[in-house]
């Protein structure tokens, strides 16, 4: 298990939740956490197709504007 308290893309760590936040607020693109935040959803996804699909899944599309 990794550190809670390091940060996922890089090899900075900190004592706590809020360093970690600013760390990735004012050194990472919210582009780079976005990225890396889907390629975990999505290798989360790859690994539970045996789940049900949730209630968003079961939801119409919302209409266009």
């Amino acid at each position: 298990m990794t550190d809670p308290n390091s940060c996922p893309l890089c090899a900075e760590s900190y004592d706590d939740r809020n360093g970690l936040r600013v760390h990735l607020e004012v050194e990472h693109r919210k582009s780079e956490v976005v990225s890396y935040l889907v390629g975990l959803d999505a290798a989360v996804a790859d690994g539970s197709s045996d789940e049900k699909p949730s209630a968003a899944d079961d939801e119409p599309p919302a209409p266009t504007a």
